[in-house]
């Protein structure tokens, strides 16, 4: 039953809207047993063209204003969280500034400048936003799932965008970032092994992977002494 529930989808209706979901797996309990969790399927990306031509309908404004708008938004937030400020948005959300660090600080009295940090912009949701996603209903689909038809080269802009935030990989991290089945990620996985594009770093059972020397973001550097160091970007 659970081994079916993998490739079913799930349709949770909101008003006149559907949000599509699919199960996958990641990890077992203690028992063995698979653990599956859910995530939304994307079937359409919305840009900014979008947006303007719904509220221009909606509003007295123009798409021209609505782009302005948004431009001058991104630009003055910008600036507001370069000063370590946070951004609120009536009825959107909370916006700050996160700090990740790419190497282990090991001391507080470190200096900034030995630092190698990345900064990330972290958002939290107005309760009113929440509530215009909130589930209403819940009904199972008959449908299979399918895996997306994606090329060799757009996989590898996917996980070299991915890699740039995360230092690993888990298969079902790839069957969510490019919509495979459990079936395709791992026929996938298997050809980016026997490219040498991904290596596991842990056991045959729990695979991890990291991106080979040259690959999504990891150089790989040669010394005078014709020995190859592997630097992170």
């Amino acid at each position: 039953m659970l081994a079916e529930q993998r490739y079913k989808i799930l349709f949770i209706q909101y008003v006149k809207e559907h949000l599509i979901l699919t199960f996958y797996t990641t990890s077992k309990d203690e028992e063995g047993k698979e653990m599956y969790h859910a995530r939304v399927v994307n079937f359409q990306h919305i840009d900014t063209d979008y947006l303007a031509k719904e509220i221009q309908i909606a509003t007295s404004l123009t798409e021209g204003d609505v782009k302005s708008v948004l431009e001058s938004l991104s630009h003055f937030m910008g600036d507001r969280l370069r000063e370590g400020q946070s951004v609120h948005l009536d009825g959107i959300g909370y916006f700050q500034i996160k700090l990740n660090s790419k190497e282990p600080i090991t001391s507080p009295k470190q200096k900034a400048n030995q630092m190698k940090l990345k900064a990330n912009i972290s958002f939290k949701a107005d309760a009113k936003l929440k509530r215009s996603v909130s589930v209403v209903h819940m009904e199972r689909s008959k449908l299979r799932r399918h895996s997306a038809s994606r090329s060799n080269d757009e996989i590898d802009k996917l996980l070299t965008s991915y890699f740039s935030n995360n230092p690993v990989l888990t298969r079902g991290d790839f069957q969510g970032l490019c919509n495979f089945t459990s079936t395709t990620a791992s026929r996938h996985i298997k050809r980016l092994k026997e490219e040498k594009k991904l290596k596991n770093i842990n056991s045959y059972y729990n695979p991890i992977y990291v991106p080979m020397p040259g690959y999504y973001g990891k150089e790989e550097i040669k010394t005078n002494q014709g020995y190859n160091i592997e630097k992170e970007n």
